[in-house]
């Protein structure tokens, strides 16, 4: 802006209080953003909490073990699809027959998978 268009602004038409920066609008500004800190951490805080650690993949086959036959199966081909695998067609129709499928196989592939 050129000087004289600044010369012919009208003055501002409040007080001279209302129209200077003083200690209590600075105080007043600080609180809201306070407030405002406040607000946005507790939004943000399930985004910043830390998530347990995934148990191992040697845990997790320990851990199907303990299962009954027909839960262990399952939960062992479960492991296996998580982590990209499939299971062949003989190990996957035994899956549906008492004592069909044998959990020492698919623990191989879920093994062979990781490597």
């Amino acid at each position: 802006m050129t000087p004289e268009v600044v010369e012919t602004l009208h003055p501002p038409r409040l007080p001279e209080g209302f129209a200077a920066l003083g200690w209590a609008d600075l105080l007043a500004a600080f609180g809201l953003g306070l407030l405002l800190a406040v607000l946005v951490l507790t939004l943000a805080a399930p985004l910043l909490q830390r998530r347990p650690p995934r148990p191992r993949l040697s845990a997790r086959i320990a851990a199907a073990a303990a299962l009954p036959p027909q839960d262990r199966l399952l939960a062992l081909a479960r492991l296996l699809a998580e982590r990209g695998g499939t299971l062949p067609e003989d190990l996957r129709a035994g899956l549906y027959t008492p004592g069909g499928a044998d959990p020492a196989r698919i623990e191989a592939l879920i093994l062979r998978g990781r490597r």
